[in-house]
């Protein structure tokens, strides 16, 4: 079992517990995230990620010849796909309303959260591991699928922010150009003003999606609208909510340019 950091600075009186109590309720009573790897290979070492999978595609039609393209997978473009829920018995919150407020704080404060942001919605992506090892996933709306009080337990997110370019934002939201970048915009800051409130953040990573099948170049090499160097500048705007966030006690982000980076995941760190 894999916690994402480590317990409150303020000590519940359920740390107070014996330890073999305490162990119990971590490994087998409340539920806990994990990161999951699913590889099948005969040797024993790890074998190296690749950065592209392999496919082949017909060079024209009608001459029968084939050619190997190189794409990257889904997976490899959004944060959070190794993390998954062990299920667990949560029978024990519902003996009294101090063990149910204690223990609580370990489900949401010690758990991570992956949220999906997109133009029309704020999903909360929730994977559970099976027997099988198989991970089946479901979506749920986020801010209206947990209640407030225990959205402000929250402490670690990996927060996936898709931007599309604007013939897909037609296609799917009847939405494009800079109507539908504040529209993203206007999600994140909704997400954000949660955030705010929440007394300290322990961890949070912000990856940009750009929606497209590469995150540089599509296989024929035309450079994505999102991310080439004229529009990626106004792409990454739809992140600059997150500005008004400090006091992360560790911030990434991915998917946009290093300098936008750095300032950004250095104004979340920093105190006010």
């Amino acid at each position: 079992m894999d916690f994402a950091s480590s317990a409150p600075t303020e000590t519940p009186r359920f740390f107070r517990l014996p330890i073999e109590l305490r162990q119990l309720i971590y490994s087998y009573i409340l539920p806990a995230t994990t990161h999951f790897e699913n590889h099948i290979h005969s040797s024993t070492q790890e074998p190296e990620k690749s950065e592209y999978n392999l496919t082949f595609v017909r060079e024209t039609l009608g001459d029968g010849i084939w050619r190997v393209q190189r794409t990257v997978p889904k997976t490899d473009r959004e944060a959070g796909n190794d993390i998954v829920w062990k299920r667990g018995w949560i029978g024990i919150l519902a003996v009294n309303h101090q063990i149910h407020e204690e223990c609580v704080d370990l489900v949401y404060g010690d758990n991570t959260f992956v949220v999906d942001v997109a133009y029309d919605s704020i999903k909360f992506r929730y994977r559970w591991l099976l027997p099988s090892n198989l991970t089946p996933s479901r979506s749920y709306s986020f801010l209206d699928h947990f209640s407030q009080r225990n959205l402000l337990r929250i402490k670690n997110y990996v927060i996936n922010v898709e931007h599309v370019d604007s013939y897909t934002g037609m296609i799917k939201y009847n939405c494009g150009g800079r109507g539908l970048t504040a529209g993203i915009r206007q999600q994140v800051q909704n997400l954000v003003d949660l955030l705010s409130m929440v007394p300290y953040l322990h961890r949070v990573h912000v990856h940009l999606i750009d929606g497209a099948i590469s995150r540089v170049r599509f296989p024929s090499g035309r450079v994505h609208r999102v991310q080439d160097e004229k529009n990626c500048a106004t792409a990454q705007t739809v992140l600059d909510p997150f500005l008004r966030l400090y006091g992360v006690r560790r911030a990434v982000v991915t998917g946009v340019t290093p300098d936008y980076a750095t300032s950004l995941e250095g104004q979340m760190t920093s105190n006010r």
